[in-house]
């Protein structure tokens, strides 16, 4: 077979292989939010987020309060000058908007999944090496807290993304210098970046900083072109910066930001206004050596301190590959934006949730490391030179950098990969089942009786996940077949029934269903 064949058939190996995984993802995505999330929403995030979808999927950009509005509450559901929104950016709720649409608002975030994956394996063949980005979106694959996230109505697959797609087109804007198309790239980076500001703003600055000082500093010391396709992706950027202000103007009338229409301290900096009870420096860094500390000994569900035993050793096997220290900047400067804000964030599988978006640089990484540590193995093995520079052959002739003696890192690899599987990945996955008490049984006792054109006052609600599943059943505009209202007293009951008359009228006391007496 000449070089040629063998070059196209290993290519079109490395596409087939990318496509089983990002297949695979889709799948487990959708047998996570159906098996562990029953596709509710279990957060107060899932539940703002897929209200404004709603709303969107009606064509509005808010609706008008409700009569009696604590009847139907969640709390971050503002209501504000006699209307009604959810408090977080449009851009996620835009696309899960399309979801609602066709009935299947979990399919947004499973196709999120596989197309990050994609996207991480393209912009790992650019920045190192085909093997890399095939062993990147491979081990994404059983990354404990990207299958949880997938099954979610969260913003962070989508948040992933983009940020993926940002890096992918930021290394083909510096690694092909000659291509005539290079413009292209820099339109792509603006908007990937600009659609990762109008879904979670933070991620969008943490990620791109780096990015954006090393297109500066390259551009006037080595390439003066690069200054003009960040001009382009600056550009673009700017628009979306601009349409965000408009939105939340046409939301709140207010520029600023409107979570603090909720709560006025919730916003990024230190001292006494910030924060519920003020927020220091040092509480933020108390925050960021735990976030670290889950990071490192949960990332991929590995025993201990070996969940970034590769991720490091890129630095000390090519201590001179500036992707190495772009990648680390990258997520340095996403955990610093994030000690500026006075919530800790939480934990999912093991894992930061503020660091979602640094999943795609620790991926990238870790990935490298595996390859390194094999050819190093190769090379011990072999005494054959180490391969630093990367050749033709390496970018052109995906998986030829895998000789027979770097097998040991390799089954090493799917050792720590099993046990994820089989003694991290369970009880992980696991406790997200029926968190806070939320699971789909109450809405199935209403679909067993029939019921049609009724409401349904929910009764013993307490805290805002009692009725958690009954508000994300309603319409935001409350004309869906089965009305649900939180049942506070009998006058306000008595009060809220009257503005339908002509329903028929129940009352839910966990799994018993009855009819109104009054």
């Amino acid at each position: 077979m000449s070089d040629t064949k063998l070059g196209d058939s290993r290519h079109v190996l490395w596409y087939a292989t990318l496509l089983l995984i990002c297949v695979a993802a889709f799948f487990l995505a959708a047998l996570i939010s159906q098996g562990i999330f029953e596709r509710i929403p279990h957060v107060e995030d899932e539940a703002a987020y897929l209200f404004q979808a709603q709303v969107f999927a009606q064509g509005r950009l808010k609706v008008p309060t409700p009569p009696y509005p604590t009847s139907y509450w969640s709390p971050f559901v503002l209501d504000f000058q006699g209307q009604r929104f959810g408090k977080y950016p449009p851009g996620y709720p835009l696309l899960l908007s399309l979801g609602v649409l066709v009935g299947q608002p979990w399919i947004v975030n499973a196709l999120m999944a596989s197309l990050t994956l994609y996207a991480l394996a393209c912009a790992g063949r650019v920045i190192y090496s085909p093997v890399t980005g095939l062993l990147a979106a491979a081990l994404g694959l059983s990354v404990p807290v990207f299958l949880a996230m997938s099954g979610t109505l969260l913003s962070h697959p989508t948040s992933l993304l983009f940020a993926t797609l940002l890096l992918w087109a930021f290394a083909s804007l510096i690694q092909k210098p000659a291509d005539s198309y290079r413009w292209h790239y820099a339109v792509v980076a603006g908007l990937a970046l600009g659609c990762l500001f109008i879904t979670r703003p933070f991620d969008a600055i943490g990620v791109s900083l780096p990015f954006a000082l090393y297109l500066l500093v390259w551009g006037l010391r080595v390439d003066r072109d690069l200054i003009r396709q960040g001009v382009i992706t600056a550009a673009i950027v700017m628009l979306f910066g601009l349409l965000l202000l408009a939105y939340w103007y046409r939301l709140a009338g207010t520029l600023g930001n409107p979570y603090t229409l909720l709560w006025p301290y919730d916003r990024p900096g230190f001292g006494p206004n910030f924060g519920p009870e003020g927020y220091t420096l040092a509480t933020g860094l108390r925050y960021l050596r735990v976030n670290l500390r889950d990071l490192a000994t949960g990332f991929l569900g590995w025993p201990g301190y070996l969940n970034i035993l590769f991720t490091l050793l890129p630095f000390i096997l090519r201590p001179r590959d500036r992707w190495n220290y772009l990648l680390l900047a990258s997520f340095v400067s996403l955990a610093l934006l994030h000690v500026t804000y006075w919530y800790y964030g939480g934990r999912d599988a093991g894992f930061p949730r503020y660091y979602y978006a640094a999943l795609l640089m620790l991926l990238l990484l870790t990935a490298r490391g595996v390859e390194l540590a094999g050819l190093a193995l190769h090379r011990l093995f072999r005494r054959a030179p180490f391969p630093y520079q990367k050749t033709a052959s390496e970018t052109n002739l995906p998986l030829s950098n895998l000789p027979i003696t770097s097998l040991p890192i390799y089954l090493a690899l799917i050792a720590l990969v099993l046990y994820n599987a089989s003694v991290f990945l369970p009880p992980n996955l696991n406790a997200f089942r029926g968190k806070s008490g939320i699971t789909a049984a109450p809405l199935e006792v209403v679909e067993d009786a029939g019921l049609t054109d009724a409401i349904v006052f929910v009764t013993d609600v307490d805290h805002w996940y009692d009725f958690a599943v009954f508000f994300s059943a309603n319409s935001p505009t409350l004309d869906s077949d089965v009305i649900y209202a939180i049942y506070h007293n009998r006058p306000q009951a008595q009060a809220v029934k009257d503005i339908f008359p002509n329903r028929g009228c129940y009352i839910q006391d966990e799994t018993q269903l009855r009819p109104c007496h009054f």
